[in-house]
């Protein structure tokens, strides 16, 4: 996988971009699909998501991953970054996955930082539609968390011209100010409301990123949300892949792959 050409979605609308999507179908027979959303500045192919792919081809699964809009192989930029721009990327690489190697006879979506937000918000918006989300440090409360460490005179500034220039651990760009706008329609509160698909989330007790707080309080808050902190772990949590990819398997069951 982390040397194939990937599979590309095309676009079906001048506001859509065409995504880079990589599907590793099942072995055999009806399966389960593990379908992986990578956070900001990653990509389909980070090192948790080449991981699990091996892991889950092994069971004889199959996994599919997406590069969300101006990360990876995608096309676009990340100026129009933004949670509802994210729900029909993922939307889009579902129905295309259906297409070209199911039916499934479920859907699993993995979602590591703001792509496990995502996931999250994808369930609580279409019930009955995934069965289970495992989801590694969300990124709750993105865009007023990136206020607050920006400052007062820089949030203004941002506020008034209509984009901000970030600079983070792998990647250097700028954000338009419509990532705050649209976050107003995604507040924590109606998540914690409306999501109602069974959730494992992993979060790092040492996370630098997100605090794991956030994800103590919404699982104190939801039902069917299970929560293990891993201890020692950071925001990616890299080092402790076996040991989330054990927890995943043990929270969706053994496999119900027939023949």
């Amino acid at each position: 996988m982390s040397e194939s050409p990937p599979q590309w979605i095309e676009p079906e609308n001048d506001a859509e971009v065409r995504l880079a999507l990589d599907i590793l179908p099942a072995a055999s027979g009806s399966s389960r699909l593990w379908f992986f959303i990578h956070g900001l500045s990653s990509s389909r192919r980070g090192e948790k998501a080449v991981y699990f792919a091996r892991r889950v081809a092994r069971e004889g699964e199959a996994f599919a991953s997406l590069d969300l809009t101006g990360h990876g192989d995608s096309d676009g930029d990340l100026f129009g970054l933004c949670m509802s721009r994210n729900l029909r990327d993922l939307d889009r690489g579902l129905r295309f996955a259906e297409h070209r190697a199911g039916p499934f006879s479920a859907i699993h979506l993995v979602g590591s930082s703001m792509g496990g937000l995502t996931a999250l918000w994808y369930s609580a918006l279409n019930p009955g539609r995934v069965a289970a989300n495992v989801i590694i440090a969300p990124a709750f409360e993105m865009a007023g968390r990136l206020l607050l460490q920006l400052g007062p005179k820089r949030a203004q500034q941002w506020r008034r011209e209509g984009k901000v220039h970030l600079q983070t651990d792998h990647a250097e760009f700028d954000l338009g100010y419509g990532f705050v706008q649209d976050e107003t329609r995604f507040p924590t509160a109606s998540l914690a409301k409306r999501l109602g698909t069974p959730t494992l989330i992993l979060h790092g007790s040492r996370d630098d990123s997100v605090p794991c707080q956030l994800s103590r309080r919404f699982a104190m808050r939801v039902k069917g949300v299970k929560l293990v902190i891993i201890e020692g772990g950071d925001h990616r949590l890299v080092d402790h892949k076996e040991e989330l990819f054990n927890e995943m398997q043990e929270f969706v069951g053994p496999s119900d792959r027939t023949p």
